[in-house]
């Protein structure tokens, strides 16, 4: 987000204005410009301290803690020190505490005849409440937003309402990431596996739904049964027998007890659980997308969704299968998935099969099907 001229970045208490803030202004030091940052509500040290809790460095910042400083004082002194110290970037956090004085007007003398000549690009923060009298002047605005669902669950959006000479009306989700900061979900590109061919996994699936395409997602409707985690287990087993690098992220099984249950079979599989942080309602987004990077799987299989549906609810549930399904097919990444009810997955899936125990056996039969190479009906998914 490399943003020019005069920015609005407006929400609730607790949306992440200053977070954002701090975004901008730590890349625009990374590439060794100058930055100006006035806060009107937080001192110099707890704004480094909490900065760098967020993994962002602004130390080399000018900042100048205007909290007790008369709201007729700071615009003169604002342009004396822009004018003084000529930075890329002037961030005034949070614009909405300077009570009792027109803001609109003398920031529009400010902005339009003593800064706007400078070249000197500059972030307003404000209340919600605070918004409306200086997004006409706003080359951008943008629009932080917390909601809440009805089980407790946060998520975290951005809505670029105005963009100066580019589309604006787009909306993208965020995450405020500790030791990472503020994290764009679209903007997590994984890298793309080595280019192959279609992954066989040696089991019944192979003629019921075809081998495994780059990218594509598998979805099997499964009991919570010794017999299928042994056929998972035997999955993974059979596909780094031919030579990929199998990535298992659990949510309810252990994922040492799965990777020992493999090595038996005589695979190799990455084991790691992937944590469901209804705080964080993005993480798993995030959580996965550190694991491929860290991994660099050539197939990902995760066993049961069901706790995500059970912490998150159904839409939550479904939009972060979404979210994940797209980010593993950019990368060319095959993903297995596990759950024990449909729940409308299959929609997301280029394929589904249900397992089911029938005399004392395990079997499988095709709930979707994209492969022309499928060529059954029902199998046995365990060895006779």
């Amino acid at each position: 987000m490399d943003l020019k001229g005069i920015t609005l970045v407006y929400g609730r208490p607790g949306t992440g204005k200053t977070t954002f803030a701090a975004h901008i202004a730590a890349e625009r030091l990374r590439r060794g410009e100058r930055v100006l940052w006035v806060s009107f509500y937080e001192d110099k040290d707890t704004l480094v301290k909490n900065a760098a809790a967020l993994g962002y460095d602004l130390s080399k910042a000018h900042i100048w803690d205007a909290v007790l400083v008369k709201a007729e004082d700071v615009f003169n002194y604002v342009v004396a020190l822009a004018t003084e110290e000529g930075p890329s970037l002037l961030v005034m956090d949070s614009i909405s505490q300077l009570q009792g004085l027109d803001v609109r007007g003398h920031l529009t003398n400010v902005m339009y005849r003593a800064l706007r000549p400078t070249g000197v690009d500059i972030l307003l923060t404000a209340e919600e409440e605070g918004a409306d009298p200086l997004s006409y002047i706003a080359d951008n605005i943008i629009h932080l937003v917390r909601k809440v669902s009805e089980r407790g669950i946060p998520t975290r959006y951005m809505d670029f309402e105005k963009m100066r000479g580019r589309p604006a009306g787009f909306i993208k989700a965020f995450e405020i990431v500790e030791g990472v900061g503020l994290v764009l979900l679209d903007e997590l590109k994984p890298a793309r596996r080595r280019a192959g061919q279609p992954l066989a996994t040696d089991t019944c699936i192979d003629t019921l739904l075809g081998p495994l395409e780059p990218g594509s997602v598998t979805v099997f409707v499964a009991p919570a049964t010794t017999s299928y985690l042994k056929f998972l287990a035997r999955t993974a087993a059979n596909i780094s027998k031919r030579g990929a690098t199998v990535l298992f992220a659990a949510r309810g099984v252990d994922p040492l007890r799965f990777h020992a249950y493999v090595e038996r079979l005589g695979g190799k599989v990455v084991a790691k659980r992937v944590e469901v942080r209804p705080d964080k309602y993005w993480w798993l987004t995030y959580g996965l997308y550190r694991a491929i990077e860290e991994v660099r799987p050539d197939v990902l299989i995760t066993d049961w969704l069901d706790v995500e549906f059970s912490l998150l609810g159904r839409d939550l549930a479904l939009e972060t299968f979404r979210r994940n399904s797209a980010l593993l097919r950019d990368a060319g990444i095959p993903l297995i998935v596990s759950v024990s009810e449909e729940r409308g997955l299959s929609a997301y899936a280029d394929n589904a099969a249900v397992f089911y125990e029938e005399g004392g056996a395990l079997y499988a039969r095709p709930l979707k099907v994209s492969s022309f190479e499928a060529s059954a009906d029902r199998c046995r998914a365990e060895p006779p």
